[in-house]
């Protein structure tokens, strides 16, 4: 692999291919949808309960009650959904795994379990696979899924398959209702990129709990070692050219400091700092006892 397709595609590391990641990433994305759509007349629920009790779909539920969606609910609803006319939409993100038979099996299930508890028609719901990673054309071929007209969205020519689709992050267009769902797509320099333009709106006029989720997708990133908060500082919110030095500050100021400090070296944790800085807040007896130490060292 070169060095580019290195920096671009998120690492095949068995460490990533674990229940912790893919749990917190499906508890991310249903929050990143949840905050702006629900004050927006639109229900969404996740973990849905089949039944009484357990099984629970491990999917994300969005109900419309109008009779379209509106143009405020629009501003947040990517392609694939906002062209849909279904009033019940089930999401089923793929964030660790890739699209395979048994994927589209499962969403089919989830699909069909949600009819029958619901007793609704076929036409009234539709399902979504929201792939991070970009779908093979031999797989493509293999499930009978093409793309259509949209860029990232890929339909069935099997009836039985009509009421569900493919959403390829990766492939989705970067217009602005796509953004926030694009920050799932397993292209790191295509995720910085999403980055930089949703930081280039107001963000302090947006939904407070949204930003919140922003940052906490980002400690995410920077936790399962994908983005440090070291390249978000370096090549989106300090690059020549880039957003402005207030916004960079006041959105650095949303982070704990030990979050925005992971994965420093200990010299690159004090660089800039004077010296009386570096030696502020240590107690006298461990700077005479370091320096009775290096003393020692130079005899």
């Amino acid at each position: 692999m070169s060095q580019s397709q290195a920096d671009d595609e998120r690492p095949e590391d068995s460490s990533l291919e674990n229940n912790t990641v893919s749990q917190t990433s499906h508890i991310l994305f249903g929050c990143m949808m949840k905050e702006p759509l629900t004050p927006l007349n639109l229900e969404v629920e996740s973990d849905y309960e089949v039944g009484k009790g357990p099984p629970k779909l491990d999917v994300l539920i969005i109900r419309r009650t109008g009779a379209r969606w509106s143009k405020t609910q629009l501003e947040f609803l990517p392609d694939g959904i906002r062209q849909s006319n279904c009033k019940h939409v089930i999401l089923e993100l793929k964030y660790t795994e890739s699209i395979n038979k048994t994927a589209i099996f499962q969403t089919i299930g989830y699909l069909g379990s949600y009819l029958r508890l619901k007793q609704f028609k076929p036409e009234n719901v539709c399902a979504f696979i929201v792939s991070s990673k970009s779908p093979q054309k031999k797989m493509l071929n293999q499930i009978g899924f093409e793309q259509t007209d949209i860029k990232g969205i890929y339909r069935s020519r099997d009836c039985l398959l009509s009421n569900i689709q493919l959403i390829s992050l990766n492939d989705l267009s970067d217009a602005p209702y796509n953004l926030w769902i694009k920050l799932f797509s397993s292209k790191i320099n295509q995720r910085l990129s999403v980055l930089k333009r949703i930081l280039a709106f107001d963000l302090k006029k947006l939904n407070k709990g949204l930003v919140s989720i922003l940052v906490k997708i980002l400690n995410f990133w920077n936790i399962i070692g994908e983005i440090s908060m070291q390249r978000i500082q370096k090549d989106i919110l300090y690059e020549s050219g880039g957003i402005s030095d207030e916004v960079a500050g006041w959105f650095l100021s949303l982070f704990k400091p030990e979050d925005r400090l992971r994965g420093l070296k200990p010299e690159d944790r004090l660089h800039g700092l004077k010296p009386e800085d570096r030696l502020n807040g240590l107690d006298l007896k461990i700077i005479e006892d370091y320096l009775q130490k290096q003393r020692k060292m130079k005899r």
